[in-house]
């Protein structure tokens, strides 16, 4: 391997001990990729249950073609990449080009435009994806990097992947666990530089929007504007919070400072863990089991 052009580092890594690769027909590969993170999980569909859990950090990594090409590095040492037999392979990607669209409007023709009109699509570069939310009547249209899509489809070119938005994953999960009440919730998915903010309330999802933070005072800013945007109290309400933040980091510091009633989420329910998952954070990996739900 190039070492000059190795920009990761596993950070984490989770194997049970009944799993191996020769039961790869019988378990579901998913892939979330980010600009910080590629990490992938392993759950077995017999026993509705995660086995695997690697995570690769990546460092000094700026564009999404960049990530393609640690993605390619990552692939040549690691067997889970190599396999190709697995029931299915299920990734997200984590960007801010997406859009919600009713379905009653939807016109598969026009989802560029769509798109165009909430970021800066780029249609010779870009792959326009779209993921149907059945219980939402909605489609949540989004852009990938053409060379990131390419990069997995010469990873796994003897299936087909399904390929989801982030927002996607997190509005299935909370959806899926939420009970519908009269209440209005608010959530938020921590990641390096973005933190994802969705509200639900009687009719299902209100808001799902990702913003992009520097410090922790534009981290602060966007969470209490969305709640005083969508009528909501930081006195009153309980916010929930998944993804990369942890007790004694400044982000959580200064929510505390801001919120009155901050809670730490947990795993996604109605699925199994190896016992060597019950180690780590319940709040940490949300976007990764969450797309155990999609469908």
């Amino acid at each position: 391997m190039n070492t000059i052009n190795t920009h990761y580092r596993l950070s984490h890594k989770i194997q049970d001990e009944t799993f191996s690769l020769a039961q790869a027909g019988q378990c579901n590969l998913y892939i979330a990729l980010s600009q910080k993170a590629i990490r992938l999980a392993v759950a077995s569909t017999e026993r509705n249950k995660f086995v695997v859990l690697e995570d690769y950090e990546l460092i000094t990594v700026f564009s999404p073609m960049q990530v393609a090409e640690q993605l390619r590095l990552i692939a040549q040492e690691n067997e889970l990449l190599q396999q190709q037999h697995w029931n299915m392979v299920r990734v997200s990607v984590s960007n801010q080009h997406f859009t919600l669209v009713p379905e009653t409007l939807y016109d598969p023709a026009h989802r560029q435009d769509y798109l165009r009109l909430h970021s800066d699509l780029n249609p010779t570069q870009d792959e326009v994806l779209c993921y149907r939310h059945s219980g939402l009547e909605a489609m949540n249209i989004f852009a990938m990097d053409g060379a990131l899509y390419q990069s997995l489809q010469e990873l796994f070119p003897e299936r087909s992947l399904q390929v989801v938005h982030l927002t996607s994953s997190l509005i299935r999960s909370i959806l899926h666990q939420t009970p519908r009440t009269n209440l209005r919730s608010m959530y938020a998915f921590v990641e390096r530089n973005y933190v994802t903010l969705l509200v639900t309330g009687p009719g299902g999802l209100e808001f799902c929007n990702i913003f992009h933070y520097v410090s922790e005072e534009d981290f602060i800013y966007y969470i209490i504007f969305i709640m005083q945007e969508q009528k909501m109290s930081p006195e009153q309400e309980t916010l929930t919070v998944w993804g990369d933040i942890t007790h004694d980091s400044s982000l959580f510091n200064i929510l505390q400072k801001y919120i009155r009633q901050i809670r730490l989420g947990k795993k996604p329910a109605d699925v199994e863990y190896s016992y060597k998952f019950h180690d780590m954070f319940e709040h940490r990996y949300f976007e990764l089991y969450s797309l155990h739900l999609c469908e």
